[in-house]
């Protein structure tokens, strides 16, 4: 059997590597003189073999990057709960959504050895489903006490109020289920003072992890950020809440932005991602993002915002 030739994934990914960030329009006559595809309509072609992989991101101009290209160098900071320190784990938060994505279809070798891969907390864990029937003593006693405690000190940290434990646990593992954690070799992680960020790096396409003081993360350079990261939200949301398109973004899709419009932001020494949002003068809520002010409340009631339907979008001019 003759072997098989490059997808059309693949030929795109060669070509926005080799070249730059190109649009459809552009990639889809290269992607036919290639010989990886005879369709009618090759842009649709091409369009159904990129739009959904997780090797590329759509900048706002159409243009179309190699999402490892755009994280090589980047630097990502997390403040561990004690959860994470003690089961070696990163729980994939919204500012950590790229990260999520350059590893969902390969883990990514870790500098120490091995891989680094993603997984479920809950199935890492072995948490039972939520709703499963554990028995007339509860949730609590199903599961094994060091874990229980385990549990509730995690939602503690995380500023759950005290309460009702197996109802607390129980609404944990709905919370939780699709949740997803980072993890490693033994000893990935290093060793950590309390008051430690850790350092996520994505250098040549192996994950490095490193600690840092909060004190080493602040300065003008973190100001100048939040400004620009500012400046790119307001292009979906506006300069201020008077805007007449959407209210808020999504925390991924502002990452796509920066990714794509200021990729150098990702290779500073910085806070986590939604303090540096916050420096800007921004909100952040359940992976959201928006101006002081906004009402949370009834933005959780709404349909997740589109950025083109932000009335007077207009994305730049399209470079081929």
């Amino acid at each position: 059997m003759p072997k098989r030739g490059p997808t059309i994934a693949d030929t795109v990914l060669d070509l926005v590597r080799e070249r730059v960030p190109l649009t459809l329009d552009a990639l889809a006559p290269m992607v036919v003189a290639a010989g990886r595809t005879k369709a009618k309509d090759p842009r649709s072609a091409v369009a159904g073999a990129i739009g959904s992989n997780a090797d590329f991101i759509e900048g706002m101009d159409g243009r179309w990057h190699s999402i490892a290209t755009q994280l090589d160098g980047a630097l990502f900071t997390v403040r561990l709960t004690s959860l994470e320190r003690r089961e070696g784990i990163v729980l994939v938060r919204s500012d950590l959504t790229l990260v999520e994505r350059l590893l969902t279809r390969h883990g990514r070798p870790f500098t120490g050895g091995d891989d680094v891969h993603l997984d479920f907390l809950a199935d890492y864990l072995g948490l039972p489903w939520p709703g499963e029937d554990v028995g007339e003593d509860g949730l609590e006693e199903a599961l094994p006490a060091d874990t229980a405690a385990l549990l509730l000190g995690f939602m503690e940290e995380l500023g759950v109020p005290p309460g009702d434990d197996a109802q607390n646990l129980d609404d944990l593992l709905w919370e939780t289920r699709d949740m997803r954690v980072l993890h490693g070799p033994t000893g990935w992680l290093p060793a950590m003072g309390l008051r430690q960020l850790l350092g996520i790096r994505i250098a040549n396409g192996t994950l490095e992890t490193t600690t840092f003081d909060r004190r080493s993360l602040s300065g003008e350079h973190l100001a100048a950020a939040g400004r620009r990261v500012a400046q790119l939200a307001g292009r979906v949301i506006g300069p201020d809440p008077s805007w007449f398109g959407p209210p808020v973004i999504m925390m991924e899709e502002l990452l796509e932005i920066v990714a794509t419009e200021a990729s150098e932001l990702f290779r500073q020494p910085l806070p986590p991602f939604s303090e540096v949002v916050r420096r800007g003068g921004l909100e952040v809520e359940d992976g959201l993002v928006g101006h002081a002010g906004t009402n949370w409340d009834e933005v959780r009631w709404a349909l997740a915002p589109d950025p083109e339907d932000a009335w007077g979008f207009e994305p730049p001019d399209v470079v081929h």
